[in-house]
């Protein structure tokens, strides 16, 4: 994730990658082709003659020339490193989850509003063109009422990587992975009254349901699977009129009347959540597109989700 963030900065007019912190030694020199992950991206190689190279983090955030801040770091680091930068006075974007606590979150925000900066999280569905077009067919009621939404996304378990198969330091899928899902449900549908979740496959699945009283049935399916499980992500709402279905084909919304129509679904949603975060910092406008507050409630019903598929009980969400 951090090639990708680098790939988007690196785009961008009036924006400068001043310094970059790692221990790996190719990507100190600004090769980042050995990058990998899910996502299917090529890392690329940068020139990095005039960039700062730091291997300790408190280094970097102390630098005084820099406004901001980009965390992608392993999980259990968020908290930790996002309070430090925020104390330093910088801006920062950091990746989801926000953190593997409530406790972590709350200190997160009480930082960046202590210091007025701006925390942002990378939730970048948000930014994603299929997904905010179901944010404007779930709500904009052209089509009537939602009536039901499930999300689905899955994966190999990450074995790749060092930390990600580690819970205690990603969380594991739910955190990780269906945080994606659980952002956009609630930014959907709001917070649930309750939760349920049971176990799917043997790695790290989940089956869960979001519950509305009086409201849409909401599902979230998917997780870490087999090793050689592709990635793949999709999702299908239903409202009184019509059904918008997400799948590896594209977006394509089915009405009442029988049409059917192919959604426009061009654009980068990484590089339009960096700008929207660049664009912040330069007005010093709060990310009301993706505020912090927003982003520890997914990380709060992602837990309520654990416990429920653990105990096999429905989980109040509301007090």
């Amino acid at each position: 994730m951090g090639a990708t963030h680098l790939g988007a900065f690196w785009k961008m007019e009036g924006v400068q990658v001043a310094a970059v912190c790692t221990e790996n030694p190719a990507a100190q020199t600004g090769d980042l082709s050995n990058t990998g992950g899910n996502l299917g991206r090529k890392g690329g190689v940068y020139d990095f003659s005039r960039v700062t190279k730091y291997r300790r983090w408190q280094d970097l955030v102390q630098d005084p020339a820099l406004d901001a801040v980009d965390i992608c770091l392993p999980t259990d680091m968020h908290e930790p490193v996002t309070v430090a930068a925020l104390s330093a006075g910088k801006h920062v974007l950091c990746e989801k989850p926000m953190a593997l606590t409530l406790d972590e979150c709350e200190r997160m925000i009480g930082a960046a509003e202590k210091q007025r900066r701006v925390l942002m999280i990378g939730q970048v569905l948000r930014f994603w063109p299929a997904y905010r077009y179901l944010q404007q067919f779930g709500k904009e009621n052209e089509f009537g009422a939602l009536r039901s939404a499930t999300f689905v996304r899955r994966c190999g378990i990450p074995n790749w990587s060092r930390w990600l198969p580690v819970e205690a330091r990603s969380g594991g899928a739910l955190l990780d992975l269906l945080v994606h899902d659980i952002d956009q449900a609630l930014l959907l549908c709001g917070l649930p009254d309750r939760v349920a979740a049971k176990r799917l496959g043997d790695v790290d699945g989940v089956a869960a349901a979001l519950i509305y009283p009086g409201g849409p049935e909401v599902r979230i399916q998917g997780g870490w699977f087999a090793a050689d499980t592709p990635f793949s992500m999709s999702f299908q709402a239903r409202t009184e009129r019509a059904e918008l279905e997400l799948t590896a084909d594209g977006l394509v919304r089915n009405d009442a009347a029988g049409q059917r129509t192919a959604i426009d679904t061009t654009g980068d949603g990484y590089e339009a959540e960096v700008s929207y975060f660049v664009e912040c910092c330069k007005t010093g406008q709060q990310p009301e597109l993706c505020p912090p507050r927003a982003s520890a409630q997914a990380v709060k019903v992602a837990l309520l989700l654990k416990e429920a598929r653990e105990t096999g009980e429905q989980i109040k969400c509301r007090d």
